[in-house]
């Protein structure tokens, strides 16, 4: 569908493009829309890449949203519909979180502290798994799951990172 509409956009740019282009009448009717329709093509073919290169982007950012980094401390997070399963104690660092939600609900993460708060930009459902890089600095943080949150039901932990 997508295809098609880019084809019928590019044929219309040609169509509107050659008559400026044409100052000469001495090219037959055949002639001009052969043109037109070889700048269509190339046209079509310019956003056929386009849209073949925004979807491997789309992909690789995806395998990143997935992938914990090599050099990252990588800790489990399991979320379930009762409470957030990881370590109390961390090593300070570039870390990984690797968020399953095990439960039926869809839940987040956040991790915060003076200076932090992050959390995912979309909930994680049930079933799916999701990372988070954060370079800890040592201290202490607060673990929750922001939805819990809004229902007056905190799912929350601390979190101690140490040197």
């Amino acid at each position: 569908m997508k295809t098609l509409t880019l084809i019928m956009l590019a044929s219309a740019a040609a169509v509107a493009i050659a008559p400026a282009e044409d100052k000469k009448d001495d090219k037959t009717l055949g002639e001009k829309t052969k043109e037109m329709l070889q700048k269509a093509g190339e046209k079509t073919k310019e956003a056929g890449q386009a849209v073949v290169d925004g979807t491997k982007k789309a992909a690789e950012a995806l395998v990143d949203a997935v992938t914990p980094d090599s050099d990252a401390n990588k800790v489990d997070v399991k979320i379930d519909d009762s409470g957030i399963d990881m370590p109390a104690t961390l090593s300070a660092g570039k870390t990984a979180f690797v968020v399953k939600n095990a439960g039926k609900e869809k839940h987040n993460f956040r991790i915060k502290c003076e200076g932090l708060d992050e959390k995912f930009l979309m909930n994680v459902s049930s079933d799916d798994t999701k990372v988070m890089h954060v370079d800890l600095k040592p201290g202490t943080y607060e673990i929750t799951c922001p939805e819990k949150e809004q229902e007056g039901n905190p799912m929350k932990r601390m979190l101690t990172v140490g040197q």
